[in-house]
Order: C-alpha cells, then sequence, then structure tokens
C-alpha cells in the first residue's frame, strides 16, 4: 500500500501542471551554479531505473486492434558525481478506451546526506507532456512554482540476483520503491 501511495505521490507531482496549452518557455534548461547540492558518492552515481505495469490489457472493440495495458509506470534518476541529476518519468493509462501518455525530464541538483541516508532533489528544470490517443493535449516547461524540492530516504544495496539497488522511499516508516543499476 505504502508503495502505492508513493507512486501516486509522483504521478500527482507530474500532473500538478494545469490542463490548458502553453508556450515553450524561454528559459534555459541549465543548471544554476548556486544550486544547493553536494558531491555524489560513486556507488549512488549512474543510471537507477524504476518500473510498474498492471496485468490488464485493453483491446478495442474490433479484436485486431490492441489498445494497450491498463497502467504502465516508470521513472528513472541519472546522478552525476558534481551533485546534479535528471529524472524521468513516463506512464500511460487506458480509461474507457482512451490512451493517455505523460512524460516528464528534470534536471537540477541533489544533497546528499549519507549520515541520514537522504537525497533531496532540487529541480532547476522540468519539460512536461502529455498525449491523449497519440495527439499532442500538452507540452511545456513547469513553472518555477510548479517545481518543489523532494527529500527521499535511501539505502544501496543489491538485489539476490547480484544487480546493484537503490531503495528510495518518501519517509522513513514507507516501504521503499526498489531502482536497479542500469
Amino acid at each position: 500500500m505504502k508503495k502505492f501511495l508513493l507512486l501516486v505521490f509522483v504521478i500527482n507531482l507530474v500532473m500538478l501542471s494545469s490542463c490548458k496549452k502553453d508556450s515553450p518557455s524561454k528559459r534555459s534548461d541549465e543548471i544554476p551554479s548556486n544550486s544547493p547540492r553536494t558531491n555524489v558518492p560513486a556507488d549512488i552515481q549512474g543510471m537507477w531505473m524504476y518500473g510498474n505495469f498492471s496485468t490488464t490489457e485493453y483491446w478495442s472493440q474490433n479484436p485486431s486492434e490492441y489498445i494497450g495495458n491498463g497502467l504502465t509506470m516508470a521513472m528513472a534518476f541519472k546522478f552525476a558525481s558534481g551533485g546534479t541529476y535528471e529524472q524521468y518519468f513516463t506512464s500511460s493509462s487506458v480509461v474507457g478506451g482512451v490512451v493517455t501518455y505523460q512524460q516528464a525530464v528534470t534536471k537540477g541538483t541533489v544533497e546528499i546526506n549519507e549520515d541520514n541516508q537522504t537525497i533531496t532533489s532540487h529541480p532547476s528544470h522540468t519539460h512536461y507532456k502529455r498525449t491523449t490517443n497519440g495527439q499532442t493535449a500538452e507540452e511545456r516547461d513547469l513553472r518555477p512554482d510548479e517545481m518543489h524540492s523532494v527529500k527521499y530516504f535511501f539505502e544501496a544495496g543489491s538485489e539476490p540476483n547480484g544487480t546493484n539497488a537503490l531503495y528510495l522511499a518518501l519517509s522513513e516508516n514507507d516501504n521503499p520503491l526498489t531502482f536497479l543499476k542500469k
């Protein structure tokens, strides 16, 4: 249940944007040099991926036309040594025969506190796109008031098959999501 709540939180964070179509922002996607950051430990550097999908599949009234999976979601973090990060988010859902696809790319800085096992992200630029049945419904850069720092609790480890894992949660008491090293 707590994993589901974390997923809902992340999806809502991405969907905070309004539904009107805005023109592309003229802001640069460069990360300001004065953004808070710390160096990223070597065992956390690199690309970390998480994904989930439902077992429900949808077909149109014409049984030969596949509409899609009921719900899919994937997130990835790329942490660089100098305290910068990129976060990728994508999801798709099928509701009432309508396929909605969302994706966002965020760039910013991170502060990592190994003693408290926290990673705090500070976004400086997010680009968001939403399509409905293959047509772009919204595509824009988020405004500064729509981007917020997020604190994650982390633990580095490995899965039973030996794959490096980064376990992230929004509170110390939540069940973490398992991000695998890619």
